[in-house]
């Protein structure tokens, strides 16, 4: 369950993080699924229903699906960021100690 709340928040913010990377359509889509998916969580757990749509299962799964895709572009994101960053400083070094 804490899994699941915490892929749940992190779905939430991940608009803003295709936002900043100017991917709109993946923006609108997950909004919407985001929407649908808070939706579906709180028809099941709580008495609060908001859209009582049928197809919030379908946002609800849908929504978890493309934050795993969030998550994977973020952690390549990542690692190439890591990469450029160790890279530097060694080519740096590697300058200084050839121009003495």
């Amino acid at each position: 369950m804490d899994v699941l709340l915490v892929f749940m928040v992190f779905a939430t913010l991940v608009p803003f993080f295709f936002a900043r990377r100017k991917r709109w359509f993946l923006v609108v889509l997950q909004s919407a699924l985001a929407l649908g998916m808070w939706d579906y969580f709180l028809s099941h757990f709580t008495p609060i229903t908001v859209l009582n749509a049928p197809t919030s299962i379908i946002a609800f799964y849908g929504s978890l699906l493309i934050t795993n895709v969030a998550i994977i572009y973020i952690m390549i994101s990542y690692f190439k960021q890591l990469e450029r960053s160790r890279r530097v400083p060694f080519l740096r070094s590697e300058v200084n100690n050839n121009s003495k």
